[in-house]
């Protein structure tokens, strides 16, 4: 029986899309593409992730990497929480399972900044009861450790939660420790997948 619903937030509850927002800045796709990997997809944000760098140092980092690019490296960098941009529809869902009395937490790839960002100031966080944030624990899925500490941290049998990703790998792993899971291929059909669960289902659809 499904009583704990698990999420990641990337594209679960916030879009999270830096090709498009680096567009505001770049029309050339080598450009943008560029930008993208030496901002979002190389080891200083995933240092970020784990805990290691705060956001200042890792843009000092990649600056001191790409120092023609500094300036530009700055404006991309000193505001992209704002990227985040959240999900209404998911909110009122979350709103819905809490009330419906099912457990909501977040389970995330996520830097202190971003994170920060998300609960002071998107409303989702509010009917999160509480989660894993991977900076917190040095720790990035899908390595299956981060979910067992899960599991260990907040009393949970892995049949009893359902967790939701966008990312393959990370699916696979949480279905290896025993949850069931959702591949969230489009951030609008959150509902549509928890309703395929039928105590979900009784609190989500049957509702509606």
């Amino acid at each position: 029986m499904i009583k704990n619903v698990v999420l990641d937030i990337g594209n679960v509850m916030v879009t999270y899309y830096p090709d498009y927002y680096l567009s505001q800045w770049f029309d050339r796709k080598g450009e943008l593409e560029y930008f993208n990997h030496i901002c979002f997809k190389g080891p200083e944000w995933k240092a970020g992730d784990l805990g290691k760098m705060s956001r200042s140092e890792s843009i000092q980092a990649i600056c001191d990497k790409y120092p023609a690019d500094a300036e530009m490296i700055h404006t991309v960098m000193d505001h992209c929480d704002e990227m985040l941009r959240p999900s209404l529809k998911n909110t009122a869902l979350l709103r819905k399972l809490r009330e419906g009395g099912i457990n909501v937490y977040y389970l995330s790839n996520t830097n202190p900044s971003a994170f920060e960002h998300m609960s002071k100031n998107l409303e989702f966080y509010q009917y999160m009861i509480d989660g894993i944030a991977s900076f917190r624990e040095g720790l990035l899925k899908p390595d299956r450790r981060i979910f067992e500490l899960f599991l260990e941290r907040f009393g949970k049998n892995a049949e009893e939660c359902v967790f939701v990703d966008d990312t393959p790998q990370n699916v696979e792993a949480a279905r290896e420790v025993g949850f069931s899971t959702v591949l969230l291929r489009n951030i609008d059909d959150l509902a549509q997948e928890l309703c395929r669960f039928p105590e979900l289902n009784a609190v989500i659809c049957e509702t509606k």
